[in-house]
């Protein structure tokens, strides 16, 4: 696992993340290999996963287990 990208933004929204993952899809050529074997890995960002599913839809997402737990001792 490396991270590959970041970048700054006003706000984690659908838009914002749409936007970075059209530029991580370009620069690494994602689109050709149509993203089966790609997996993104996150916390439970949900326009993240909005954007996932409309950009890369191919792609696997699972959700960081650090963060989950994070989450969950906050309730």
């Amino acid at each position: 696992m490396y991270p590959v990208a970041w970048a700054v933004v006003d706000k984690e929204t659908k838009d914002t993340w749409s936007w970075f993952l059209r530029c991580i899809s370009h620069d690494l050529e994602l689109e050709e290999n149509g993203c089966e074997d790609l997996t993104v890995m996150s916390d439970m960002q949900k326009g993240l996963y909005l954007a996932l599913t409309n950009i890369l839809p191919n792609s696997e997402h699972r959700w960081c287990a650090r963060h989950i737990w994070a989450n969950w001792k906050q309730v």
